[in-house]
C-alpha cells in the first residue's frame, strides 16, 4: 500500500494554504451519492466543513463567506478568504486548479475543456483581484494528458484559434489530442498567472486515479484547498 502524499503547503503573509489531491484509495467524491457516504469520505480526507460545487462545465464563480457555504450549488469555481473552509473540486479527467492570492485568498476551479474555452480560469482570477489580490499563483492537479485524450478536429481547431498551437499534441497511438495542462497554462497566461504543474495523467494512472474518459468510471477524485491564519508573516515564494 502506497502512502498518499502530504498536502502541498504554501505560505502567504499571515496565512497557510493547504492543497491536497485525493487518490483512488481515498474514496469517491462524486456529488451524486448518498450524502452520509460523501460526508464520511470528506471527513476522512479533510475534517473541516466543505464547499463542493455541482460542476456543469461553465464559468460561474461563487464566493464562500463561511465554511460549508454553497455546498452542492451549481458553479465551476469557488473563492474564499475564510479560514477552515474547504473548497472541493471533484474531477474524473478535467483539470483541478488551485489559486492562491498574495492577500491570502484562495480559489478552486474545475477546468474542463469547455470551461477553459469559456474563461472560467480568467474569471476566477479576476474575482480574486477584485477582492484584493494582486499576484495570484496557480497549482494544477491530476488530469488527463494528451497521451490519452484523442480530440475532435472541429473543437480542437477552435481551441487552437483561441489559445495557440501549443494546446495540440498526439495520443500514444498518433491521433490528434488536446493537451489540457497546456490549455490551462495558456488561459492563465492571459491574466499573468504562473502555473505550477503538478499533474499526472488520470488516464494512464489507473492505480491511483479514476478516469471517465479512459475507463468510463463514475467515481471521482478531488482537489481540496483550504487556509488558516498563522501568527506572524510568512514569506512564501511563487506557488
Amino acid at each position: 500500500m502506497t502512502t498518499r502524499p502530504a498536502p502541498l503547503t504554501l505560505i502567504r503573509p499571515g496565512v497557510r494554504v493547504s492543497i491536497a489531491c485525493s487518490r483512488r484509495d481515498d474514496g469517491d467524491f462524486h456529488l451524486d451519492q448518498p450524502r452520509h457516504r460523501l460526508d464520511a469520505t470528506r471527513r476522512r480526507f479533510v475534517d473541516l466543513p466543505w464547499s463542493q460545487p455541482d460542476e456543469v462545465h461553465g464559468a460561474t464563480v461563487l464566493v464562500v463567506e463561511r465554511p460549508g457555504e454553497h455546498d452542492g450549488r451549481v458553479a465551476d469555481a469557488l473563492i474564499t478568504s475564510t479560514d477552515g473552509a474547504v473548497l472541493g473540486i471533484w474531477v474524473g479527467d478535467c483539470a483541478p486548479v488551485a489559486l492562491v492570492g498574495d492577500d491570502g485568498s484562495i480559489g478552486g476551479v474545475h477546468a474542463g475543456w469547455r470551461g477553459i474555452e469559456g474563461g472560467v480560469l480568467q474569471r476566477t482570477v479576476h474575482a480574486m483581484r477584485e477582492r484584493g489580490a494582486r499576484r495570484v499563483d496557480a497549482v494544477l492537479g491530476p488530469c488527463i494528458h494528451p497521451c490519452c485524450y484523442e480530440f475532435g478536429d472541429d473543437d480542437l481547431d477552435r481551441l487552437v484559434g483561441r489559445f495557440g498551437s501549443d494546446v495540440v499534441s498526439r495520443t500514444t497511438d498518433g491521433h490528434r489530442a488536446l493537451d489540457v495542462p497546456a490549455a490551462v497554462r495558456a488561459a492563465l497566461a492571459e491574466v499573468d498567472v504562473p502555473l505550477d504543474d503538478r499533474s499526472v495523467c488520470t488516464g494512464c494512472g489507473a492505480q491511483h486515479y479514476f478516469s471517465h474518459r479512459v475507463r468510463a468510471e463514475r467515481a471521482r477524485q478531488v482537489m481540496a484547498v483550504w487556509r488558516h491564519t498563522i501568527d506572524g508573516d510568512g514569506d512564501g515564494g511563487a506557488a
